[in-house]
C-alpha cells in the first residue's frame, strides 16, 4: 500500500489534489486502475473516481446504477456513491487525473428543489455548476468513493 501522505500536492477547490496517482488505497498496485483513480486528498481522506468502464448513462431516477456498475467493475462493494453537485464540481476541477470522461453533462445526486423535475449536474466541457438537467433525460453518471488513512 502506498504512502498517501507523500504525493506531490497542489491546492485547488479547498482540496489537495494528487498529480495523477492511481488508486492504491485498497490493495491495488500503482500500475493498476482496477480500484479507481485517486484525484483529491483532504486531511486524512482521499477521494477516488470509479474507472471509466463503470460510467453509465441513465436518467436521474436511475443514477445509482453507477454505484452498482462500479462495484461490478472494481470488485469493491458498499463504498461507492453518486457525488453531490459540490463533490462532482471538485471532481471536474481535477478531471485531467481521471482515466477518462465524456465531454458532456454529468448528473450529480443533488436535486434542484425549485424545479422538481430537474437535477443538478456539471458540464464536463465548461464546469458549469448550474447545469439544471431534466431528470428524465439520460446523462452520464460516475461513482466516487472516499477512503480514510
Amino acid at each position: 500500500m502506498a504512502d498517501l501522505t507523500s504525493n506531490e500536492l497542489c491546492n485547488i477547490c479547498c482540496k489537495h489534489y494528487c498529480v495523477g496517482l492511481r488508486c492504491c488505497a485498497l490493495g491495488t498496485d500503482l500500475t493498476s486502475t482496477h480500484g479507481g483513480w485517486l484525484f483529491a486528498k483532504d486531511g486524512s481522506s482521499a477521494w477516488i473516481v470509479a474507472p471509466i468502464a463503470s460510467e453509465v448513462s441513465r436518467d436521474w431516477y436511475c443514477i445509482n446504477h453507477a454505484v452498482t456498475r462500479a462495484e461490478v467493475v472494481t470488485g469493491i462493494s458498499g463504498v461507492w456513491f453518486v457525488p453531490s453537485r459540490t463533490e462532482l464540481l471538485c471532481g471536474f476541477s481535477n478531471r485531467e487525473y481521471w482515466d477518462g470522461y465524456s465531454l458532456t453533462c454529468y448528473f450529480s445526486s443533488s436535486c434542484q428543489r425549485s424545479i422538481g423535475t430537474c437535477g443538478w449536474g456539471v458540464n464536463m466541457c465548461f464546469g458549469s455548476v448550474g447545469c439544471s438537467l431534466a431528470k428524465l433525460t439520460a446523462r452520464c453518471v460516475r461513482a466516487f468513493r472516499q477512503v480514510f488513512y
